[in-house]
């Protein structure tokens, strides 16, 4: 009997530890908007070895026990930033520095998102001192591959993140005893993690599309500079 404690034990606490993260990925081909009758007669390479994570943890500062998320980040967001782009440039491709001359105009990327009450600006901002939700920032700057600046454009996306009444059960369960919740948490957390992944993307999605616009208003800049 005694043996069976011992490894009975440590497999609790393995799949407890594992449980309190979930793990996620964002796809590919989430940004799906029409492209422009008339595209910039201009070709952009987004950056993917520079200024976007391969992977982000999201966390919830007062409930880190309960609320930490692990997205797989590089591949999703530098696919979608690729396609947005595409529907306003003639050519975007994803790629290296190694590269970066044979294209018009160079994408640096900057990604932030959080569920801390105080990570969105301006409006947005008044909204997360009263709720939790997540937010997303998405800064995208375009350069010529020499390094002289030619313009940047910023989008900030917030949505509720609502906790269900399980959460609070979960949370007293891993405070006081480690019974059940080997098997409470990790359901718990498959769930909150596809709603806050499927927030991300839906966020990625509306900062681009907001980026996009800001760039069509540009264009007359771009059209200068070929």
């Amino acid at each position: 009997m005694s043996m069976k404690v011992h490894w009975i034990v440590p497999l609790v606490l393995v799949l407890f530890v594992n449980g309190c993260t979930y793990h996620g990925q964002v796809r590919r081909g989430i940004y799906n908007k029409s492209a422009s009758s008339s595209p910039i007669n201009a070709s952009v390479l987004v950056l993917a070895d520079k200024g976007i994570p391969l992977e982000m943890l999201i966390t919830d500062t007062e409930n880190s026990d309960t609320q930490s998320f692990l997205l797989k980040t590089k591949d999703g967001v530098t696919a979608a930033v690729t396609d947005a782009l595409g529907t306003l440039f003639k050519i975007a491709d994803a790629g290296d520095r190694q590269i970066q001359n044979q294209y018009n105009f160079v994408a640096d990327v900057r990604i932030e998102s959080g569920l801390t009450r105080n990570s969105c600006e301006g409006e947005l901002a008044k909204w997360a001192v009263r709720k939790e939700g997540l937010c997303t920032i998405l800064t995208i700057s375009l350069r010529h591959p020499d390094g002289t600046a030619v313009t940047q454009a910023k989008a900030t996306q917030w949505q509720e993140f609502r906790t269900p009444g399980f959460a609070s059960s979960v949370r007293w369960v891993n405070k006081h005893t480690w019974i059940f919740a080997p098997i409470l948490t990790p359901i718990y957390m498959q769930s909150q993690g596809n709603t806050l992944r499927q927030q991300f993307e839906d966020n990625l999605t509306n900062a681009l599309t907001d980026i996009i616009s800001q760039l069509e208003e540009k264009r007359t800049l771009f059209d200068a500079l070929m």
